[in-house]
């Protein structure tokens, strides 16, 4: 039962984003979503244990006591988490940025927003060594490296300079790094801290070479991963066709035009295939010309507009992703006319089709809509991220995070 009910748990406040830091500051809404993951936790377990602990009773009392204790304990643990402990000079992540340009703007934009750990984040934009000295003119101080990151007590050094420029700050990080001090890379502290892949710092051998410690897309997982795609499409064409015929009959009664859009999309290596979907717009929603879909777009139809809130307009992309044309997880499949418009703006743009197109991904559980070419070269960034930490596990936090996306209504 202990096995249920850390399963339900985790996956219920992976749900509600109470592993968001920034889901804690407003009291009222954090208790609504303690208090909804606790008590569908609580039913979930109840459920189970009917099913496979039958012999085993749980009085009414004994679960609303435990799961009213429950909501009051988690949510005086993460106020006094916000309020005490992440506030403590203890837990701050002090680092210490070297270098300048772009990475290190962005670096230090994300760092004043970040929710999860505190940092206290000191920069050297200007570094130079002194020929003949051990010190270095900087913002901070006239001294040794050393002597700074002692004296000031960083337990953290980001480096987004060459090394090859600066002797004495390489044999400088190389004693720092034996002494007990973390040494990162910008773009992989960039990386980890934003899970996305900053496509205006990066060269073409970060592509070719990154994460050469692990298999890129390798075979066992490419063949779970299409295992898991046929046996869930198939279950869920079965289970949702109810759902799907009464969504087909709304969409035919209110408006003029057929029930399915079909349109070509650019799927693996760029071959295109027909993706399903149901249709949300007017008839001729393109007679302009192509053209981004927004939040609050016009030609969205009465019915298309909540079908479109829910995700359920993708439903019968199940078919597709039966065909082998698309997976659950992935980069969304987008048409050759806008691929080839913005494959001449974005750098690296072409290698989203690594990989096959998805029901949903990385990038669709932002919370928001890419509806310009500067949100998309974003999108991209959280699409490369996806393709270069492909996992098992990380298909499941964004499935969670899809479910999530959905309940509240956010996203693309």
């Amino acid at each position: 039962m202990g096995f249920y009910l850390d399963i339900a748990f985790s996956n219920n406040f992976y749900i509600f984003e109470l592993y968001n830091k920034s889901r804690w500051e407003n009291n009222t809404k954090l208790l609504l979503y303690i208090s909804f993951a606790v008590l569908i936790t609580s039913s979930i377990v109840a459920f189970l244990s009917y099913i496979f602990a039958f012999n085993m009773v749980i009085g009414r009392a004994i679960l609303l006591f435990y799961s009213m204790f429950s909501i009051l304990l988690l949510f005086a643990w993460r106020k006094l988490f916000v309020n005490v402990f992440s506030k403590s000079e203890y837990l701050k992540e002090k680092v210490l940025l070297i270098g300048d340009g772009a990475i290190v703007n962005d670096i230090n934009s994300i760092v004043k927003t970040y929710k999860i750990i505190p940092y206290d984040l000191k920069i050297i934009r200007n570094y130079s060594e002194n020929p003949g000295t051990d010190c270095v003119s900087d913002s901070i101080s006239f001294q040794s490296l050393f002597d700074i990151v002692v004296d000031n007590k960083f337990n953290t050094i980001v480096v987004a300079c060459s090394l090859n420029d600066f002797p004495l700050l390489r044999k400088w990080l190389f004693d720092m790094k034996f002494s007990g001090i973390a040494i990162y890379d910008a773009l992989y502290f960039y990386e980890a801290l934003s899970a996305k892949i900053p496509i205006d710092s990066i060269k073409d051998s970060w592509f070719l070479f990154h994460n050469q410690g692990k298999k890129f897309n390798p075979f066992l997982y490419s063949r779970i991963k299409r295992i898991v795609d046929i046996l869930l499409s198939l279950c869920g064409i079965i289970i949702l066709s109810p759902l799907m015929l009464i969504i087909g009959l709304a969409i035919k009664l209110s408006s003029k035009g057929t029930i399915f859009f079909k349109q070509e999309r650019l799927g693996q290596n760029e071959k295109p295939f027909t993706i399903l979907k149901f249709r949300t717009m007017i008839v001729n929603a393109e007679k302009d010309g192509p053209k981004w879909s927004n939040k609050n777009d016009s030609r969205v139809t009465k019915v298309g507009r909540p079908l479109r809130k829910c995700r359920f307009d993708e439903l019968p992309q199940l078919f597709n992703i039966l065909k082998g044309e698309m997976s659950f997880i992935g980069t969304r499949p987008i048409r050759k006319y806008f691929a080839e418009k913005l494959a001449k703006d974005i750098p690296y743009y072409r290698l989203r089709f690594i990989i096959k197109p998805g029901l949903t991904g990385w990038a669709q559980v932002q919370g928001r809509y890419f509806d310009n070419n500067e949100e998309q070269k974003e999108k991209l960034e959280y699409d490369l991220f996806y393709i270069q930490n492909q996992s098992l596990f990380f298909d499941l936090f964004i499935v969670l995070k899809t479910v999530s996306t959905v309940l509240f209504g956010k996203g693309q």
